[in-house]
């Protein structure tokens, strides 16, 4: 065996001396003038580059499918509320039940409806039960134990209007009889003085059952109560649960809390729960204080970097929680975390407990229960300040690193002193040619792709990358390298040797990503620690290589060459780390840029990302393209043109954007302008892309009548309902007055020629009280009341030059302006009152105010308001009965009109 050994190690050096001597001139491996042996086999240069590539990627892929298992492993899921010794533990099980009751039992718990009356119900029945089992185990705990916690609970109905600004709008909002249940734990008037917030919404969206969003987080915080409430008593801080009851409309119910509960003043910090997703762990996307990052250290499934801090503070992902009013009026410091994964079900009617992936709520449940023990028992809650110099991100979900910004300036500049000693001692040995390739080859990946764009949406196929959130790299990846390749193929120095050329790439990647760490350094730009790592790992790797070829100079070999383990050495630390993050930028970006629609340029905003994912993946990756020289890096640029023109034909023909479970939104609203008379089914996808037309044109069979075309612009009040999102709706409207005049079995309406609006009863009314002109200052004064019974959302439009208002949120603008309030009431809300004063030009300069008032049946099922036997019920169910399948319809009916006041 021995012999053996050193008969491979004997062949080995003499291979790598050979390799050393033939590796000179623009050839490299493929220069070796050698003459076969008789009776060997040949030298073969392919098999020689073909074993190193796939060596080479074999380990990439190894790294890839590592970091998968350890990105979306989730804890196995526990059954018993108790463990094997008797305690106390953190059940899915017990979450589920809560997440199933609301999603599957209750269904749409919009504000306003029958539903969100049984849902507070409900809970507070479940919460009632949690406080009775919790004073029965206070009574039965022995005088030796430790105490149970405090339980105490408060059911707040508030009023209240605050001022929205959401998707570059202003919106005034308007609420009453908004609902919050909340709960306390402590230890008595000690710990009251300082409280932690946990954050869940119960209510949903219009068009989805809301599993994950938000039952989970409430399924999560009852579970919580139940384990803590039979714990000892918190030691150093209480903490309050808010189960609030208006998230999903625009925030009212959180902003009542922090606003007026008499417990605002005591809590310290807070900690939400949310989602945008059904599958993965759920991640820690805002965080904004120093010592609410370090708490967060303690849990043990830690998924959170401040990549996606940096990411939700640019405004590029249009969405927002309760965590901004808990921030902006109450200046709370705390966690925003969220399951993001699989976001294709999001606000759908897809967003049930069946497709939450197992393990997912006892992720989320096992980290908040970590959070809030750690934070009542161990915390300082008293003087945290807010900041966003922190640089934070957990370790493949292992462990947690948090520091601060000035830690992170120290660890920088070591990090950039390792670079400029790898320089000073040759060990990277960067040229102004190979520096200024790897700057032309990053742009080259960010700008190839989108030429693949332009042929595809040649094709009629846009949005190709929609239907998972892989299949972006699968397209726009082959033509990124290729870009990379090309331009590595056109600085490669002929004059240089092969080796050369390799050490002198690899020299520059160090210093490109090293620039990269002093320019984000000087900008405060948390998200930089990443190119830290990256410069890093070149240094190390470039030590190793300078390592590994040293003996070369004994032999007077070429010591310009890079040694084949320098790949694996520079790669193992950038690739593994980036493929961690990798698989969360695809799972957040790729869905919801997908839902931005083709009016905006997704198309290439994805390949734009997936240049930046395909550089990014492997830095090495651009030296190892030079090792067996120039003709076979041109040969490797055709091959991977070659290979994308491939995929993208196999694409086009075989992949669609739209499927069940990668559902197109679209919207359906059965508006009736009680003005007009005109009764009108609005279609309008909500995030507009390929396959539209044909939905409408089926429609129009349907329904026989002819669609016609309205643009947001020209037409900007037609979708108020749901404003400020309706200005991204472009509508295909019919007229559904045929129809129903042909389904209806009231005759008398079947034959009437007045409007079928005519029939709408108990519309909703605007009426002026208390109306008074002052001819000295031209104010005209009133006191708007609305009436709408049977309706659960109003918004009302106008323009004017007000003077003041009775919204005590905000001000009025100091010139003529366009107004739009919105209003939302709890269940059996069915009114409002607003006080005006407005510049006019004499006692007779009424107000035009348009009001639009949504409907409150028909949210999750197939039916909608009567208007007294006209028929008007089965509109909602044709619609509903001719979706496709791949697509996902949120429909609701609505009146407007317009009044003089």
């Amino acid at each position: 065996m021995a012999s053996t050994i050193n008969a491979l190690k004997q062949r080995h050096n003499n291979t790598s001396k050979s390799s050393s001597v033939d590796n000179v001139g623009d050839k490299g491996y493929l220069a070796r003038p050698s003459s076969p042996v008789k009776g060997h086999s040949a030298f073969s240069p392919v098999k020689t580059i073909f074993s190193a590539w796939s060596l080479f990627l074999a380990f990439l892929g190894i790294i890839v499918l590592i970091t998968y298992q350890l990105h979306y492993t989730l804890p196995a899921p526990v059954f018993d509320s108790l463990n094997s010794d008797g305690q106390v533990q953190f059940s899915e099980e017990n979450a589920r039940k809560v997440v199933r009751h609301l999603s599957s039992d209750i269904g749409y718990r919009i504000v306003g409806t029958e539903q969100e009356l049984e849902t507070k119900k409900y809970l507070i029945k479940e919460l009632s039960d949690l406080q009775e089992n919790a004073r029965i185990a206070s009574l039965r705990r022995p005088q030796s134990e430790l105490a149970l916690p405090n339980f105490d609970m408060w059911v707040q109905v508030g009023d209240g209007s605050h001022r929205f600004d959401f998707m570059s709008k202003v919106v005034m909002k308007m609420y009453t009889n908004m609902t919050n249940i909340v709960v306390r734990l402590s230890c008595g008037p000690e710990c009251d003085e300082n409280a932690v917030l946990l954050n869940s919404h119960f209510d949903t969206t219009l068009g989805s059952p809301g599993a994950a969003d938000d039952a989970l987080g409430v399924g999560v915080m009852m579970e919580i109560i139940r384990v803590m409430s039979l714990r000892p008593a918190p030691k150093k801080n209480s903490i309050v649960f808010l189960f609030n009851g208006g998230e999903e409309s625009l925030q009212d119910a959180s902003h009542s809390f922090i606003t007026t509960h008499e417990l605002k003043d005591q809590v310290r910090a807070v900690v939400n729960l949310e989602a945008c997703g059904t599958s993965g762990p759920e991640i820690l996307f805002q965080a904004n204080s120093e010592a609410m990052i370090s708490a967060y250290g303690t849990v043990p499934y830690p998924h959170g970097t401040v990549l996606a801090n940096d990411l939700f503070a640019t405004g590029l992902i249009l969405s927002d929680t309760d965590f901004r009013q808990f921030v902006d009026h109450g200046n709370l410091t705390g966690l925003d975390m969220a399951v993001y994964k699989n976001s294709y079900l999001y606000h759908t009617h897809l967003d049930l407990d069946e497709f939450m992936e197992a393990g997912l709520p006892q992720h989320m449940g096992e980290n908040t229960l970590a959070l809030a023990t750690y934070l009542t028992e161990t915390a300082n809650l008293v003087g945290m300040e807010s900041t966003t110099s922190i640089v934070f991100f957990d370790v493949f979900g292992l462990f947690f690193v948090s520091y601060s910004w000035a830690t992170a300036l120290r660890i920088h500049m070591v990090v950039g002193a390792i670079a400029l000693v790898a320089v000073a001692l040759q060990a990277s040995r960067p040229t102004l040619r190979a520096t200024v390739s790897i700057l032309f080859s990053f742009l080259a990946a960010l700008i190839l792709p989108n030429f693949s764009v332009i042929l595809l949406q040649s094709l009629g196929k846009p949005m190709q990358w929609f239907s998972h959130e892989w299949l972006s790299c699968f397209i726009f990846g082959p033509v990124s390298l290729a870009g990379m390749f090309l331009v590595q193929y056109l600085f490669h120095d002929k004059k240089a040797s092969t080796s050369a050329n390799e050490l002198s790439t690899l020299s520059a990647v160090h210093m490109f990503y090293t620039i990269c760490l002093g320019l984000a350094s000087y900008t405060g730009f948390a998200s930089s620690y990443v190119f830290a790592l990256y410069s890093l790992a070149s240094s190390i790797g470039l030590f190793h290589n300078q390592r590994r070829v040293a003996d070369s100079r004994k032999d007077g070999l070429e010591v310009t060459r890079v040694d084949y383990t320098t790949y694996f050495v520079s790669a193992v630390m950038p690739t593994a780390y980036f493929s961690f993050v990798c698989f969360s930028l695809l799972d957040i970006f790729i869905p919801l840029t997908g839902r931005i629609g083709v009016d905006a340029p997704v198309d290439h905003i994805v390949a734009v990302l997936t240049g930046f994912i395909t550089f990014v993946f492997c830095p090495p990756v651009l030296a190892f393209a030079h090792r067996f020289g120039s003709a076979v890096l041109r040969k490797t640029v055709v091959l991977l043109f070659l290979a994308h023109l491939f995929i993208l034909l196999v694409t086009s023909i075989f992949v669609s954007p739209y499927n069940e479970f990668h559902p197109k939104r679209v919207f359906a609203q059965h508006l009736k302008n009680l003005t007009s008379g005109e009764s009108m089914m609005y279609i309008a996808h909500a995030d507009p892309g390929p396959f539209y037309e044909p939905y409408v044109a089926d429609l129009e069979d349907m329904f026989s009548v002819k669609a016609i075309f309205r643009s947001p612009d020209n037409n900007p009040g037609d979708w108020n309902a749901i404003y400020p999102f309706n200005q991204f709706l472009e509508s295909y409207v019919i007229d559904t007055t045929p129809y129903i005049k042909a389904q209806t079995e009231n005759r008398t309406i079947a034959q009437s020629v007045a409007p079928l609006t005519h029939y709408v009863q108990e519309a909703p009314r605007l009426v002026a009280e208390k109306v008074s002109y002052d001819p000295k200052t031209g104010i005209r004064k009133l006191t708007v009341l609305c009436t709408h019974p049977n309706y659960i959302w109003t918004v009302a439009s106008f323009d004017t030059h007000l003077v003041s208002w009775s919204l005590s949120s905000s001000e009025p603008f100091d010139h003529q302006s366009h107004y739009v309030i919105r209003h939302v009431g709890g269940y059996m809300s069915d009114g409002w009152r607003l006080d005006l004063e407005y510049l006019a030009s004499g006692p007779d300069d009424r107000l035009t105010i348009e009001l639009t008032a949504m409907e409150t049946e028909g949210f999750g099922k197939d039916v909608e308001r009567e208007l007294v036997g006209s028929g008007d019920i089965g509109v909602m169910r044709k619609i509903l009965s001719s979706r496709p399948p791949w697509v996902t319809l949120t429909y609701f009916g609505t009146t407007v009109s317009r009044f003089q006041l």
